[in-house]
């Protein structure tokens, strides 16, 4: 039988292999996994192989390899004991770094039996086609609630053959021309993409203005918005609205700055809602988007008059789209046994949850305290290219990877592309996969649980790092079905968290930092068949992150990351972006989740639309905070 044909092979085959006391028994599928052409520093589609336990007994999957490096392992880990009935799954794709046919081998070790050994084969191409942006970064200053003039970014294809941009992305408050779909360029092409920018909020924002191809990695251009105060009434809300999901309820904050407050809202002449919405006189927008209602984009006028009768126009563009299958009513939350909607513990401040105080650090400071920062800084600024050996060198590099399970990946995935596309990244920066499907707090929280093997064993070295080139890492680690009694389910994942940390310093030798983010709003997973992180589970995640970072700065829980003052355990702890926002009641800064936001677990963000808005906000940290610039951007 040739194993490497087209279409896979669906047969399971069951094994058997006799010990002395018991019989082990299992079904893998696929047999054996041939990847489509390849071009050259891209990767194939992934291909899952799933072993299921057939028997009556417990199995373990003791270990697993891979054989050539141009196939990767996506995830999966081990060792992991099976029960029966109980699958476990390994992901592969191609990744290849030279053109030609590869062959290879995943072989996965069950105790007791003959290794499985499942064939793999990629064929890999060279493009000459080549993409060339005219810009690599774009600055622009506006006053609040002002849109900037366009600038234009035009992509050329430079090289021989084509190539189709798939899609070109910037996020809120940034905006981009190009018209959704596909677009094929081919030699000596040209397209012009123009960018604007909205000023929302008085400061600096951040993204990347992203091209991604079919036969090229993705590029892209570093966008920089400054936005100042506005003098007279401005609308500030952004030009799109948060998405609204038909049949379901909906709730939005229309804002403005300048003039003189209160405003009294309405629609302009001849603007309509989509059916079951009505726009009330504080800006907000509310009702139940009516089940006749088609998906598709719908735009309205609105006018803000302020006490001394200045007026503000805007044009606003409201997305409705079908339900994602999550609990889309959900569209916030509210404390246990009460009518009182969750605060954002940024914005509850010396306020309290259930007894505990709010701020992301100690005393309901969202800012953490200055001798902490100053450490922070310190350690940010001497972080520098290692080589393998985590030996400085010039010509070496550093990296960072994630922590976390399945909802972290995804985003983490996002991330990279977007990061990787943004020349204003530090080139000596590398960033890794780290996070995977089914490894929560309590799996990181062990030294010996396998998923630090997937790590080691191939995260870093797919990447080019070595563990001693890790100098930083981003976690976003929590545990399903929760007893779901607050501060004890809280203070158990704190300890979890102090664990990972220690954990951190002990594997990654070199590592400096370590930034935290707690859950994004999961009520729309509440009312579903065993919601994994249910409010208020999510929310409450956040005093676990307060808690660890707290026990940091006040010295207790043997984190010390300082070696004045004794051996160094942990690295340094913070907080990276803080997530949480009570569904669609936007918490200080305007952020909101949706419904849209989030698959149809209501847990997992969505694709692109919620992976893309919470890598941004990863992004927008890194690309900002004193402690990370240092070794995130290029000099």
């Amino acid at each position: 039988m040739n194993s490497f044909r087209a279409a896979f092979v669906v047969l399971a085959l069951t094994v058997c292999a006799a010990q002395a006391r018991s019989q082990v028994s299992f079904s893998y599928k696929p047999t054996s996994a041939s990847f489509a052409q390849t071009v050259v520093g891209l990767a194939s589609h992934d291909v899952t192989f799933v072993v299921t336990n057939t028997g009556t007994s417990n199995i373990t999957v003791q270990d697993i390899s891979i054989d050539a490096p141009a196939f990767q392992l996506v995830n999966g880990f081990w060792p992991i004991t099976l029960v029966p009935r109980q699958n476990a799954d390994f992901t592969v794709n191609f990744v290849p770094k030279a053109a030609g046919t590869f062959q290879g081998h995943l072989t996965i070790t069950i105790t007791g039996a003959t290794p499985i050994e499942l064939p793999l084969q990629g064929l890999a191409i060279t493009t000459t086609a080549a993409a060339s942006l005219s810009v690599s970064s774009m600055t622009f200053n506006q006053g609040v609630g002002t849109t900037s003039p366009a600038q234009t970014v035009t992509l050329t294809n430079t090289g021989t053959a084509p190539f189709t941009v798939d899609t070109v992305s910037a996020d809120p408050p940034f905006s981009s021309s190009a018209n959704p779909g596909a677009t094929t360029l081919q030699p000596g092409d040209s397209l012009p993409v123009q960018v604007t920018y909205k000023g929302t909020a008085v400061g600096t924002q951040t993204d990347v203005l992203v091209f991604s191809y079919d036969v090229l990695p993705p590029s892209g251009v570093a966008l920089t918005g400054t936005a100042t105060a506005a003098i007279p009434p401005e609308i500030s809300t952004f030009p799109q609205l948060e998405y609204a999901t038909i049949g379901y309820q909906y709730l939005f904050a229309l804002s403005a700055a300048g003039g003189t407050g209160p405003y009294t809202w309405s629609l302009t002449s001849g603007s309509t809602l989509p059916q079951g919405l009505t726009l009330n006189s504080n800006g907000t927008l509310t009702g139940t988007v009516a089940s006749t209602v088609t998906a598709g984009n719908y735009t309205f006028g609105v006018e803000a008059i302020d006490s001394k009768k200045g007026k503000a126009t805007a044009k606003l563009t409201l997305p409705v789209q079908p339900t994602t299958g999550a609990e889309c009513q959900n569209i916030f939350w509210d404390v246990a046994g009460t009518s009182t909607p969750m605060i954002a513990i940024n914005d509850l401040g010396t306020g309290t949850y259930l007894g505990s105080e709010g701020g992301l650090y100690p005393n309901g400071s969202n800012v953490m305290p200055p001798s902490h920062e100053a450490d922070g800084i310190a350690l940010a600024q001497g972080i520098q290219p290692l080589n393998a050996a985590g030996n400085p060198d010039p010509n070496g590099s550093y990296g960072i990877l994630s922590i976390g399970e399945s909802a972290t990946a995804h985003t983490w995935s996002q991330f990279m592309n977007d990061a990787d596309a943004d020349p204003s990244k530090n080139t000596h920066l590398v960033i890794s996969r780290g996070a995977q499907p089914k490894t929560g707090a309590v799996h990181f929280a062990n030294i010996n649980d396998g998923a630090w093997n997937t790590i080691i064993d191939f995260y870093l070295p797919q990447a080019g790092l070595t563990p001693n080139q890790v100098v930083a890492a981003w976690v976003l680690s929590v545990n399903g079905y929760p007893t779901g009694v607050f501060p004890a389910d809280m203070s158990q994942l704190k300890s979890e968290y102090e664990d990972i940390a220690r954990n951190l310093h002990t594997l990654f030798p070199n590592i400096k930092l370590a930034y935290f983010t707690s859950k994004f709003y999961d009520g729309y997973a509440n009312g579903l068949p065993k919601p994994i992180f249910p409010e208020p589970y999510a929310y409450e995640d956040g005093f676990a992150v307060k808690w660890a970072i707290q026990d940091q700065i006040n010295g207790v829980g043997n984190l010390n990351y300082n070696p004045a003052l004794g051996p160094v355990v942990a690295p340094w702890m913070a907080w990276a972006a803080y997530d949480w926002t009570n569904g669609l009641i936007a918490r200080s800064d305007g952020l909101t989740w949706s419904c849209q936001d989030v698959r149809d677990d209501g847990v997992h963000p969505s694709a692109p639309i919620g992976q893309e808005k919470e890598a941004n906000i990863l992004m927008n940290f890194f690309k900002a905070d004193e402690t990370t610039t240092p070794w995130f951007l290029a000099p």
